[in-house]
């Protein structure tokens, strides 16, 4: 089972429309290979402005440094890995930018089946009731605070 958060465009007049972003949590592969091509597909500009004014000037100084090319590839696949782990972050952080809205944590196989959760969620009139094994989906109330505050 995987995690997928549930975005919504800005003024979706339709809880559970057609407006919806899934998002899966963890390692991201592509992202981790291909980051500037992965950047420029799901539209990261400032994330490929920022992966570029890093990316040069450190390559410049490697070079001119004149490193060993075993460091200097240990550099490039540790900065892949931590793209890789984080590109899913980059882009929520980008739909919330841009007005989304975090509407639900989805656990399933895949997308679709996410998709399908949702919808099927999203459409029902009654809350969710949590089943012995937890409920699969979960739709997010307000803003969500992951370290809750001690009174």
């Amino acid at each position: 089972m995987r995690f997928f958060t549930v975005h919504e465009r800005p003024g979706a007049k339709i809880a559970g429309g057609d407006d919806i972003v899934l998002i899966c949590s963890g390692f991201s592969w592509s992202a981790a290979l291909f980051t500037p091509i992965w950047l420029i597909w799901y539209r990261l500009w400032l994330g490929l402005a920022l992966y570029l004014l890093l990316m040069l000037p450190l390559g410049l100084l490697l070079e001119m440094i004149d490193i060993a090319d075993p460091a200097d590839l240990l550099i490039g696949a540790a900065i892949a890995f931590l793209f890789g782990c984080s590109g899913a972050d980059f882009r929520r952080w980008t739909l919330a930018r841009r007005g989304w809205r975090l509407a639900a944590v989805v656990a399933a196989g895949d997308a679709w089946e996410a998709e399908l959760r949702y919808r099927s969620l999203a459409t029902s009139s009654q809350p969710p009731t949590m089943a012995p094994a937890m409920a699969s989906a979960l739709p997010m109330q307000g803003s969500f605070d992951p370290l809750p505050r001690l009174v």
